[in-house]
């Protein structure tokens, strides 16, 4: 007779069997290479608060890029070092610069959102590539391919931002947790399901952004702008997946393991907002892991080897392989080789700093 752990077990692998065929694999082994669309005119917007060491190396790179029309729109949100007289001092050294200035008000108090309305509004093509200031494009062909993706009438297009290696747990942390993720919402998307982006390498038409109501009604959440929107407006037929790796915008790592902490705590006031389907389909997969890793506990425990084996053996054989293909395609170099032990270490991570964040709400975004 089958024992109970073992049918859990087996309902877990189903579960997970589905997401890694249908979703993982797609990003794993599907198609990367795209061809450039260096035609289509492009707007990126970058928001910028005390930024003014990395605009200078950004700038001159984004100037750089093999594309025919493009403008580069910084906004400068409230700066308090040098940022917007850094901004002033490149503009006559490059002309696709368009700086734009938000005076400090201590009336009001806001976060991004606003910054990126100021940008999106400011852009002069009717459509925008979203980066940040501590991004650096992996090719100057980072606009081209991003472009590309709004080929066929597509209106939102997904892309990937690994974040620079570094020493320390927790640039090994960031690092996985960020392509994992990455491998969620991008391989989510390419089955066609979107339901998310990250504002360091997505691009939208201008008016996608206009037609949504969460640019506005979400003001008051301490981040997750982008997510909201690609929540609201992404659908199978209007977005596209980039997975070019020269249209990777690799990020540079969060300086201590206390700040990227903080930086995750605060992401999780998001997902609350997102679709309920979305929620369920988000929820089911790591429960679908911690009952598999559990059950198989409990089956080693109790010394019934060959329930265990069979366990094992489609995690080794089936899922981990997929799993790892496609983090090595989202960059995330070494790490991906540590994706089990890592795999346990966020099962109890993420709930852990979860709960952390209903008991003490994290601190309202810049």
């Amino acid at each position: 007779m089958l024992s109970i752990e073992f049918q859990i077990m087996l309902g877990a692998l189903l579960v997970l069997l589905v997401y890694h065929a249908l979703m993982f694999a797609r990003l794993a082994f599907g198609k990367r290479m795209v061809e450039p669309d260096r035609e289509r005119p492009i707007s990126v917007v970058i928001c910028a608060r005390n930024e003014a060491r990395t605009l200078e190396e950004l700038v001159p790179l984004l100037m750089q890029q093999d594309h025919r029309a493009f403008e580069v729109v910084v906004v400068n949100d409230r700066s308090d070092d040098d940022t917007w007289e850094i901004l002033q001092w490149m503009k006559p050294r490059y002309p696709l610069l368009k700086p734009v200035n938000i005076q400090a008000d201590e009336r009001f108090n806001y976060g991004k959102k606003i910054a990126l309305g100021v940008g999106v509004r400011s852009a002069s093509h009717p459509h925008v590539l979203l980066t940040d200031a501590d991004c650096v494009p992996a090719s100057k062909d980072w606009i081209a391919l991003m472009a590309a993706g709004f080929r066929d009438g597509r209106s939102i297009v997904i892309g990937h931002s690994p974040y620079a290696a570094s020493p320390g747990l927790g640039s090994v942390l960031e690092r996985y947790d960020g392509a994992i993720k990455a491998m969620q919402f991008m391989g989510f998307a390419q089955a066609g399901v979107p339901y998310m982006g990250v504002g360091r390498n997505l691009g939208y038409a201008a008016d996608v952004f206009f037609g949504a109501s969460g640019p506005r009604g979400h003001n008051r959440l301490m981040s997750g702008d982008d997510d909201l929107l690609i929540n609201e407006a992404a659908r199978k037929g209007n977005t596209a997946v980039v997975a070019d790796p020269r249209s990777f915008m690799t990020t540079r790592p969060t300086p201590d393991l206390p700040t990227w902490i903080r930086r995750k705590r605060r992401h999780y006031t998001t997902a609350v907002h997102y679709r309920f389907g979305h929620q369920v389909l988000l929820m089911l997969l790591p429960l679908a892991r911690m009952a598999f890793w559990a059950a198989l506990a409990l089956l080693l425990v109790k010394q019934r080897w060959v329930e265990a084996a069979i366990g094992i053996g489609v995690q080794l054989a089936l899922l981990q392989p997929v799993a790892i293909a496609a983090l090595r395609r989202l960059q995330a170099g070494a790490v991906a080789w540590l994706a089990l032990p890592l795999e346990w270490l966020f099962l109890l991570l993420d709930p852990m700093l979860y709960a952390s964040t209903i008991l003490v709400k994290p601190k309202r975004w810049k």
